[in-house]
């Protein structure tokens, strides 16, 4: 059921290096050009980010390991609170951007 493990670990590993490192820069201070005007709104975004990334862990390690169907649907269950997790972030990211620069609403 649960594949090749080998598939889910190259899977992870490439999905880490991709998506992983922009949240923890912006985490860090640094501020990617799109988000340059809207400084309080960067942490927000990347929090988001960091807590979409959480599906790809949740999803590949019970995969990984072999775990029972069980486990697997449980953390799949479990990804759904980081996507809500993730919008949450997303709605105040924009709630902070329109609260700090009147020009952003519309």
């Amino acid at each position: 059921m649960n594949g090749n493990p080998a598939y889910h670990a190259i899977a992870l590993a490439i999905g880490t290096l991709l998506v992983l490192p922009v949240p923890l820069a912006i985490l860090t201070g640094w501020r990617p050009r799109g988000l340059r005007g809207r400084p309080l709104a960067a942490r927000p975004y990347a929090w988001a980010v960091f807590c979409l990334y959480t599906l790809m862990p949740l999803n590949a390690i019970p995969r990984m390991l072999n775990a029972p169907a069980d486990t697997v649907m449980a953390c799949t269950a479990l990804g759904f609170v980081s996507i809500a997790a993730a919008v949450g972030c997303f709605i105040q990211a924009e709630r902070t951007a329109r609260r700090a620069d009147p020009k952003w609403v519309a």
